[in-house]
């Protein structure tokens, strides 16, 4: 990948991250409550384990997760096309979205005393909730933990979606193949 494209890419998917994000604050906080007041009185168990805090973080989390796995499916699939897969460039990607999400969290405690923030840690760290008060965990493991979870099943897809559009197109990869033996016979 150029380097300018390379950087696009980078600011791209960190930046649907954080739309998505917001999203799925947006999707737990008010949709899914404003969903469940629909149901009928009858259904009364339903709406309260549907309007349960850990519950809704849990359903914003799957709401990241499913748009990340498409996304990241799809750039597997696309890079594989047009032959500009680097697993360097991918790892560097994932990190740098990791490094994104994960660094404000550390510096939660020190706008804690004032208030201050507390709605910007509330609303980017609400797909992490389930895991803080949900399971138990600390609240810094709660977040490094679900980025990791989406992470991780994001860079699975887009390599199964990298090794089958190269299975279904061995031409891909023999021209793979013939490129970097062409680069080890310049060595020699």
């Amino acid at each position: 990948m150029e380097a300018i494209k390379f950087l696009k890419y980078i600011l791209s998917r960190i930046g649907i991250m954080i739309v998505l994000t917001l999203f799925s604050a947006f999707a737990g906080i008010v949709l899914i409550p404003a969903l469940v007041t629909v149901f009928p009185s009858s259904t009364s168990a339903f709406k309260s384990f549907m309007t349960n805090s850990n519950v809704d973080s849990f359903i914003g989390f799957a709401v990241i997760l499913i748009f990340f796995l498409r996304l990241f499916y799809d750039d597997g699939k696309r890079h594989a096309a047009y032959e500009n897969w680097s697993w360097v460039n991918i790892t560097i990607v994932y990190l740098l979205m990791l490094l994104v999400y994960f660094i404000p969290a550390i510096f939660r405690d020190s706008f804690s005393q004032e208030g201050k923030g507390d709605i910007f840690y509330k609303v980017l760290y609400y797909p992490c909730i389930w895991l803080n008060e949900g399971v138990g965990m600390n609240y810094l493991v709660s977040v490094i933990l679900g980025i990791g979870l989406l992470l991780a099943a994001s860079y699975c897809f887009y390599l199964i979606a990298y090794k089958v559009y190269v299975h279904k197109h061995p031409v891909i990869l023999k021209s793979m193949k013939s490129f970097s033996a062409g680069k080890t016979d310049n060595k020699v």
